[in-house]
């Protein structure tokens, strides 16, 4: 210690004493750095061809080929521009994939924030043996398919985003259009045909957020105008449709149609939202919404042909019907809850819920036809949370659901209306267990007894059980398991229904190294639904089992193969596989190969292998194979 003192007092004696001044040494100044970080992924894919029912595989699948801005993430910042402090740009699937999503987000803390999301999804859906009569005489094509895009963008504008009160305004459009096909009703009969579909929604929404320390207030203002559009067709061709025998000794077929309707809608509605701290051991929540919509509907139909009226068993070649109708909704939803902590280790959580819906319709006719839907829906729930232990939190609680609906009657039950009820009583309980650092359970429970539901496949009295587990084997090496059951079954007196879902799956992280990375699950799942129905063409009781025993793996391996190195390439083994048996048997894989390395200071080359393979048992025209590959660059 005295040798350090004495170095130091001889170093400061030195500093003091006088020295020639040093000449100046200019020094370069350091680059500034770039404000805009982030990266861009750009390829092309290729497809080797779709082996086996291309329509299956564009239901499922739906990836093509050529050049792909894969996805990319931009980020803009600068305290030198005033009129904008951050911007950020984020995308994925731009180029011709079935999913392709674009955020931007700028904002200056003081005055303003902008959110831009745009989203567009393809839609199609052609599966050969779904809504099929005519599968059993070798006719391939389903008459339920769909080849539609949906098109959905938001935006939102926040003023003075730091501020106590915060005024906003929204703008969201959603469309939709397509194609597909479709099946024309006729009685005795059904055609399918082509139909286009179209539907726009437009809400343009305003209001202010207050956010203070002690409660957080949302009023909004909102109104919405829509349409949706179908029309169905057919032009000079003689349709024969699923009844390939003569009905009475005639022969019953559709040469033309143009069978369309329109709606046209608008609303109103207002909504708030409240939370509030009054006191250290209490939070309050509320919200109400309340709307009322208002629909307009043009339903046009001219067909020709040879058709049949079951009624006066009378045949016919030409039929035209023009229909109006109009329908007011008004509807309301609220909510509230509230959080009490009497002391820090009990909880006590509270909540209400309740949901009104009146549906009032006309239909212009001679006489009128009115039509009325009446909907409500409320839910009560108290629990409690009560930490026994530093490691063992217990809860327990008990929810009520009521409602009740009335409506017009089916034709099968030649009623004018019927009516339904909900009555349910669920008790919950729950545990999080906590054994150590390395290892916690969480567990939570439901039993239910209902004495009226208002559909046939309900919920009615059921148990559901949900279980989730961790335990950190080693640092490098994490275990994680669930568990998930649910029996429903309906009590006597009511038509049977049995419906029973059970799914297991242990799963697991390792990390060996900081090279390699091991990720594996495995997924063990079970379905059985059996219930009785009445079947409309014979008016007899049907029975509807339906069973599957599924499992589930996937896998991925990941290897840096040059640590140290400059150049260090990056290498992905892995993929899923799914495996069923039981009323539809299916198998499903997907390995896949991912392979990426650096090639200048900014760009990294990127290369994925991905195989796409489906078969069924039971239908093996819908099975398909596949072959895709990526290749292309990161730029960041």
């Amino acid at each position: 210690m005295r040798r350090l003192w004495l170095i130091a007092l001889c170093s400061m004696g030195l500093a003091a004493q006088e020295k020639p001044a040093a000449p100046a040494v200019e020094v370069a100044p350091a680059a500034p750095e770039s404000p805009l970080t982030g990266f861009v992924e750009v390829g092309v894919r290729w497809n080797q061809g779709v082996h086996g029912n291309l329509d299956t595989y564009r239901s499922i699948v739906n990836l093509g080929e050529g050049m792909r801005l894969l996805s990319w993430d931009l980020k803009l910042e600068s305290a030198g521009w005033k009129a904008l402090r951050r911007a950020q740009i984020r995308g994925a699937g731009w180029g011709g994939d079935p999913s392709s999503w674009l955020v931007f987000n700028a904002e200056n803390n003081k005055y303003y924030r902008l959110l831009v999301d745009h989203r567009t999804t393809a839609y199609f859906h052609s599966l050969p043996s779904y809504a099929n009569p005519l599968l059993d005489r070798g006719i391939f094509t389903s008459q339920r398919s769909f080849d539609s895009q949906k098109r959905l963008t938001e935006v939102q504008l926040d003023l003075y985003p730091t501020a106590r009160w915060i005024p906003y305004v929204g703008y969201t459009r959603d469309r939709g259009f397509g194609r597909g096909i479709t099946d024309f009703v006729s009685d005795a009969n059904e055609y399918p045909v082509h139909t286009n579909l179209s539907d726009i929604t437009n809400l343009f929404r305003g209001g202010v957020r207050a956010d203070y320390r002690h409660f957080h207030l949302t009023i909004e203002q909102g109104g919405i105008l829509f349409r949706d559009d179908q029309s169905v067709f057919a032009i000079n061709e003689r349709n024969l449709g699923n009844r390939r025998t003569p009905f009475f000794g005639q022969t019953l077929s559709l040469s033309e149609l143009l069978q369309a309707y329109q709606v046209r809608g608008s609303s109103i509605y207002s909504k708030g939202f409240l939370t509030a701290t009054p006191a250290d051991w209490l939070d309050l929540s509320g919200a109400i919404q309340f709307s009322r919509p208002r629909n307009d509907v043009t339903y046009n139909q001219n067909n020709k042909g040879q058709f049949v009226d079951l009624e006066s068993l009378l045949f016919f070649n030409t039929q035209s019907i023009r229909l109006l109708a109009a329908a007011s909704q008004p509807h309301v939803t609220a909510n509230a809850g509230a959080e009490i902590r009497p002391f820090h280790r009990l909880r006590i959580l509270e909540s209400y819920m309740t949901d009104r819906l009146h549906n009032a319709s006309t239909l212009e006719a001679t006489p009128p036809v009115s039509d009325r839907l009446v909907w409500n829906y409320s839910q009560h729930q108290t629990e409690a949370s009560f930490e026994v232990h530093p490691r063992l939190n217990l809860r327990g609680g008990y929810r009520y659901t009521w409602g009740d609906g009335r409506g017009r009657g089916p034709r099968l039950s030649q009623t004018v209306s019927e009516s339904a009820e909900l009555k349910r009583q669920t008790a919950l309980l729950g545990l999080a267990f906590r054994v150590s650092l390395r290892a916690s359970l969480n567990a939570d429970a439901e039993i239910a007894r209902s004495d009226k539901v208002l559909f046939r496949t309900s919920l009615s009295d059921y148990e559901r059980l949900r279980m989730r587990g961790r335990y950190q084997f080693r640092p490098g090496f994490l275990l994680y398991g669930t568990l998930q059951y649910l029996n429903n079954s309906n009590p006597p007196g009511r038509s049977r229904y049995e419906f029973r879902s059970q799914q297991a799956g242990l799963g697991f992280q390792w990390t060996p190294g900081k090279s390699t990375q091991v990720i594996g699950e495995y997924t063990r799942s079970t379905i059985r639904s059996d219930l009785d129905y009445l079947a409309p063409q014979i008016l007899q009781t049907q029975r509807s089992l339906y069973r599957e025993n599924a499992h589930t793996v996937t896998g991925l391996f990941s290897r840096r193969l040059a640590v140290g190195w400059i150049w260090q390439p990056e290498l992905s083994l892995g993929g899923s596989m799914f495996l069923s048996s039981g009323s539809r048997p299916a198998s499903y894989y997907q390995p896949v190969a991912r392979f990426s390395a650096p090639m200048w200071r900014r760009v990294d080359l990127i290369a994925e292998y991905r195989w796409y393979s489906v078969s069924q048992m039971f239908y093996l025209f819908e099975g398909f194979r596949s072959h895709l590959g990526f290749v292309g660059v990161r730029i960041h």
